[in-house]
């Protein structure tokens, strides 16, 4: 799976992943929360140069998803069993 991190500046980067699913491949752009338009670009340049490579062609030529996702700094983690636990008690 390759992986490629662009517009690292400061330490804030995205990281492109190529993911094989059951649907076929898909890339995933994890973005940082103040993502700009100017960060947007960058990434879209990343990824279109990834998937012309990936593919031989300069289109996505429905062989490839692109999904772009925050990537959140601050997560809380529920563990769905414990609370459905706690829940009936």
């Amino acid at each position: 799976m390759p992986t490629s991190q662009v517009a690292e500046q400061g330490g804030r980067h995205a990281t492109l992943k190529l993911e094989n699913t059951p649907s076929g491949q898909v890339l995933k752009a994890r973005v940082p929360s103040d993502l700009t338009e100017k960060d947007f670009a960058a990434i879209g340049s990343s990824a279109f140069g990834l998937i012309r490579r990936l593919t031989g062609c300069n289109c996505l030529s429905g062989r490839i998803s692109f999904v772009v996702e925050e990537n959140f700094a601050d997560v809380i983690r529920v563990q769905l069993n414990e609370a459905a636990g706690s829940a009936r008690a």
